[in-house]
């Protein structure tokens, strides 16, 4: 066949329109607000290694999308409030944004924590929400692994149980936990652990991940929310929520990015404003811990963290380095 030189322009053309459609990348700034279709789904950029989703929390009932017929249709209230709260806090305490990903239409409509069969019921409309929440989380998960390497992912639920604590969810059941430390340190607990990410850093035995001096439950039972498992409260009581899709998927088979879900109750953590920010500011110093212990690199860049205490006296690096060794074991730091 003679290929006449137009033809062979018009593949040239063609070609390098695809190269160019395929290298270009959504750029998501810091601090913006980004949404999906029709407002669906809300994603608040980040530049921190920490990303918090809440699908569970929206209200908006849009009449294109028919209500799902078979499922879960429990709304998680005021998580999503309780989402903006820790965003809010974490702003205010570092200068810096987490990454914050919301539902904001009703689960009746979709359920952003599980498969898209389930999730969606099968309509059109609602899979394109569906793509968007997992697009954004994709989005958030590749700028941290791009600038820190690893980070922890959770995913933010609220449950009506009648025992009022936090339900840590590493993708175990209840019973899981009635065993000894060594016993949790098996090989068959650490395959089926949402927490990979830092398993894989083999700092710490998985039973001090989970429920040891500086697992994530046991920073917030110590600020006044008691959760499970904890040191405080090493098996959790039932009904217990161990995770779910998000969890899997962003934590189990998360790669560097540690992942875990957060079942809270309603009283004192996301009833009102008041016990919403302080919830807020108790995660926000739970995870400054959780990071330097865990991760052994601080939450926010340490020329960039603000303390509510900083005053225009230089603290020597001596006195900082003192009081991180009551807590956990850092890196000697140099006085300059």
């Amino acid at each position: 066949m003679r290929i006449t030189a137009r033809f062979l322009s018009l593949l040239l053309i063609v070609a390098a329109a695809g190269v160019s459609h395929a290298q270009q990348v959504e750029t998501f700034v810091p601090g913006q607000t980004y949404y999906g279709k029709d407002k669906h789904i809300e994603y608040l950029a980040g530049d921190l290694p920490f990303i918090l989703s809440a699908p569970h929390g929206g209200r908006e009932k849009p009449d294109d999308i028919p209500d799902r017929k078979e499922g879960t249709f429990a709304f998680d209230i005021g998580t999503q409030e309780l989402a903006r709260a820790i965003h809010a806090e974490i702003f205010k305490q570092t200068g810096h944004y987490p990454h914050v990903i919301i539902c904001r239409i009703t689960r009746r409509k979709i359920d952003c924590n599980r498969e898209i069969v389930e999730a969606c019921a099968g309509n059109k409309e609602a899979e394109v929400v569906w793509h968007d929440w997992h697009r954004f989380i994709g989005a958030a998960r590749e700028q941290v692994l791009k600038s820190r390497g690893r980070g922890l992912y959770i995913d933010l639920h609220g449950h009506g149980h009648k025992v009022g604590q936090l339900e840590m969810g590493y993708l175990h059941s209840a019973e899981d936990y009635q065993v000894a430390d060594k016993e949790l340190n098996g090989a068959q607990f650490l395959a089926a652990s949402s927490l990979q990410g830092l398993i894989a850093l083999n700092r710490r035995p998985y039973s001090e991940l989970i429920r040891g001096d500086f697992a994530l439950g046991t920073l917030l039972a110590e600020r006044g929310f008691p959760a499970t498992p904890s040191k405080q409260r090493p098996e959790p009581t039932t009904p217990y929520f161990r995770g779910g899709y998000n969890t899997s998927r962003y934590g189990h088979d998360g790669g560097p990015i540690a992942g875990l879900q957060i079942e809270t109750n309603s009283r004192g953590v996301r009833d009102n404003d008041v016990s919403r920010a302080k919830f807020a500011k108790g995660m926000y110093e739970s995870l400054q811990i959780f990071f330097e212990a865990q991760f052994n690199m601080p939450l926010s860049p340490p020329a960039a963290a603000k303390s509510a205490t900083q005053t225009s006296v230089a603290q020597p690096c001596c006195a900082v380095q003192t009081q991180c060794a009551r807590r956990f074991r850092c890196r000697p730091r140099r006085c300059r």
